[in-house]
């Protein structure tokens, strides 16, 4: 009876086996670039469930062994991490969304702002600079001849048209941070020849920028080059109306 009860283990484990194994079977995958007809070559797919791992080929397609509630693991530089779980013995698309990395302010941006901010300075040092802002009343009061050259003094009247220049060129700068050729180039199809003149179209506020995040920023170039795509003529005609 013993003898039988182990023989009987031993045969139903090796069905067990058996099925497990049939159970496997290749999958046939294409990944592609989320909201692209652009295919992605050389991610990484791994199957998590079985340790198994393969590379995407040229063309973006990968093979590899599964079995039903497998899960897969797509991975790619410059790419956001996908996971899919395997249904059955079919063909799958998988679609990887790319990361935007909004740039950092650029050496050229950082050089600026330390140029504004040294010229700031040297008004400071001469006494002339009061943020850009005229002097007020009290400040008349107190001091009269000190409030009136600030007022009417040729320095004075510089300092605050660089405030003015200042403020705009600062604010440019953190435009520049979010919406710049780099980013557009990598949003959209754009030859480029045509990124400058899709930049100045639709160049936005400081006012909308300074509170845009990453998906903001997103959105905006993508709506933004939907409508380029189709009133381009229309924008370059009035364009040429206008000068």
């Amino acid at each position: 009876m013993y003898l039988r009860s182990i023989l009987l283990l031993i045969f139903f484990s090796c069905i067990a086996l058996c099925v497990n194994a049939q159970q496997l079977f290749k999958i046939n995958g294409t990944i592609y670039k989320k909201s692209y007809n652009e295919k992605v070559a050389d991610a990484t797919v791994k199957n998590t469930t079985r340790k198994l791992s393969t590379t995407s080929d040229n063309f973006g397609v990968f093979h590899i062994q599964a079995a039903k509630g497998d899960t897969l693991l797509i991975q790619k530089y410059d790419f956001t991490s996908e996971t899919f779980v395997i249904s059955g013995a079919y063909d799958i698309n998988i679609y990887m969304r790319p990361v935007i990395v909004l740039q950092d302010v650029t050496i050229r941006d950082k050089s600026r702002r330390q140029e504004l901010e040294e010229t700031q300075d040297q008004y400071r040092k001469q006494g002339v600079f009061a943020n850009g802002k005229k002097p007020k009343a009290l400040s008349l009061l107190g001091s009269p001849l000190s409030g009136v050259y600030e007022l009417f003094g040729k320095a004075p009247k510089q300092a605050r048209h660089f405030a003015e220049y200042s403020k705009h060129e600062l604010e440019q700068i953190e435009i520049n941070k979010k919406y710049n050729r780099a980013v557009i180039k990598k949003l959209t199809p754009l030859p480029d020849e045509e990124i400058e003149d899709f930049m100045n179209y639709f160049s936005p506020s400081y006012a909308a920028v300074k509170s845009w995040n990453e998906y903001d920023v997103i959105k905006y170039i993508k709506d933004s080059y939907e409508y380029y795509s189709k009133n381009k003529d229309q924008l370059k005609l009035h364009e040429k109306r206008l000068y």
